[in-house]
């Protein structure tokens, strides 16, 4: 029995010759080690070649994103206290976050984080339903016109919705209005994909322009600068608000968002070939909104496969899922849960966030240099490590009664970062080169539907449990994360059960 031969073992791994595949430019390799491509006819460039690197506008983009979150949450939860529960300014003003309250302040504070969780939830809520409709679309549609079409438009909604956010705070500086309008900032980035989009696309991107052999590594790098772009947002938030207002804060956000958007427009180029995009004129609109595409991405996953190849792609796309609901659920409530159990501030989490941030990024390139490449550790088997990790964390911030616990937490779940990627790996390797795209398009929509339950879930848990218990939403992702392992076990030990002839040698057939 023939294997292919374009596809990278998960279990007991041999060494492979290289492909003979396009030799594109990409961040995962130097310039030495590769040839450039030729500009394909018709893009209007000079160079004679291109680099495809998106790392930079995703480091740009999640600086931005990172700079606004606990400050956003901390301001809906002032313009609570004062127009909805209707407490004087004075009572209300350490609900800002910069400086440690009294023990008043913390009881005003549980008090007014059960009408405050429900503003969070709706915006997560938001934030998913209508990206996650949108995801079923942009996978097919994108391999038809182009990546960069799809970057562009969510970078441009996230600028927007910087801009307005801008606009609000202003307006707060003057007069008070109700919590609600804040949601207002969403909708731009929604009706453009929002994270669901940005995600889909830039693993579309990497599967274009990587190599096979060099695919969870260009993964990694991109987690690298997210997690890079995520840490200095949280460490810089806390100081930047100190030291000014929201609205400069929410300023220089859009401003970093902005410049995202000019490098990818300016720097960026399409991944696909000229001559593989359709020009349709003005029908590009139309075809987005075609169901055909999402018959047929429905189609490629749950068309029947050579041995098990169909049951690894949904256990992998699964436990994904079920790792984002548990993500997006503690987003939901992380932030009241560190003020209400522990009195810290804005810029007690940003720096606890930070340090978590660094600790996953090097958890994530030990990963891939120690485990990967002088362990020769398995893909599958880093995953279950990460999950392990992800265990041992949330069991530890479960029971934690002193901030120190919640240090010793993150360390515990370093490995937690390489997580995403070797996932997404092992559905690289297992779908066949035409259906990643479709594959891809199809969990990230899964991952982004899981709010519209994690939110409620982890919002009422939380409320139920925030006067005597407040960290006991954690229990959950214990449970949660465990039965991914048991998922990732399965998908291992099948696989360690095959002959050493077997086709699963090289997964894919």
């Amino acid at each position: 029995m023939s294997v292919r031969s374009d596809r990278e073992p998960l279990v007991n791994e041999e060494a492979q010759e290289d492909e003979q595949l396009p030799r594109l430019l990409d961040a995962a390799q130097s310039s030495s080690d590769i040839e450039a491509p030729p500009l394909p006819p018709g893009n209007g460039g000079t160079s004679s070649s291109k680099w495809f690197i998106l790392e930079p506008a995703v480091f740009l983009i999640f600086v931005g994103r990172s700079l606004i979150g606990a400050v956003l949450q901390n301001q809906i939860l002032y313009q609570t206290c004062v127009t909805i529960m209707h407490f004087n300014e004075t009572q209300c003003e350490p609900l800002l976050g910069v400086d440690r309250g009294s023990q008043e302040t913390k009881k005003l504070e549980t008090q007014v984080q059960g009408y405050s969780a429900d503003i969070t939830m709706a915006i997560s809520l938001l934030e998913s339903i209508m990206p996650a409709f949108v995801s079923l679309f942009i996978g097919p549609w994108s391999d038809k016109f182009g990546r960069r079409p799809i970057l562009l438009t969510v970078f441009t909604g996230y600028v927007i919705g910087g801009a307005i956010l801008i606009a609000i705070s202003e307006v707060t500086m003057f007069h008070n209005i109700s919590p609600w309008w804040f949601l207002l900032a969403s909708f731009p980035s929604v009706l453009s994909g929002g994270t669901c989009a940005l995600i889909t696309g830039i693993y579309c991107y990497i599967s274009d322009v990587a190599k096979e052999q060099k695919r969870a590594f260009r993964m990694v790098l991109n987690e690298a600068s997210l997690c890079a772009g995520m840490m200095i947002g949280n460490v810089a938030s806390g100081y930047i608000y100190a030291a000014t207002n929201a609205v400069t804060l929410f300023g220089i956000a859009a401003g970093l968002m902005l410049l995202a958007l000019l490098y990818v427009y300016f720097l960026v180029p399409e991944s696909l070939p000229a001559e593989d995009i359709q020009l349709h004129g003005g029908s590009r609109v139309r075809e987005f909104f075609r169901f055909g595409l999402v018959k047929d991405l429905v189609r490629t996953s749950l068309l029947p496969r050579a041995n098990f190849d169909r049951a690894f792609i949904w256990l992998t796309m699964v436990a994904l899922t079920i790792t984002i609901f548990n993500m997006e659920g503690e987003n939901t409530v992380n932030i009241m849960f560190l003020r209400e159990q522990f009195d810290w501030t804005i810029k007690d989490i940003s720096q606890f966030n930070a340090a978590r941030i660094v600790i996953q990024l090097i958890g994530s390139v030990a990963g891939m240099i120690l485990l990967r490449r002088v362990l020769k550790v398995s893909i599958i088997s880093v995953a279950m490590l990460s999950l392990a990790a992800c265990v041992l964390e949330s069991t530890v911030r479960a029971t934690a009664k002193y901030s120190w616990e919640m240090y010793l937490g993150m360390t515990l779940g370093m490995m937690r970062g390489v997580l995403g990627p070797m996932c997404r790996a092992i559905l690289s390797h297992v779908a066949p080169a035409a259906d990643v795209g479709k594959i891809f398009a199809l969990t990230t929509s899964m991952e982004m539907v899981s709010p519209l339950a994690a939110a409620p879930l982890y919002t009422s848990v939380y409320k139920a449990t925030v006067a005597f218990y407040p960290g006991a939403f954690n229990f959950m992702s214990v449970g949660l994360f465990f039965l991914c392992y048991i998922l990732m076990a399965i998908i291992f030990g099948i696989q360690k059960s095959m002959n050493s002839s077997s086709v699963y040698k090289v997964i894919g057939s």
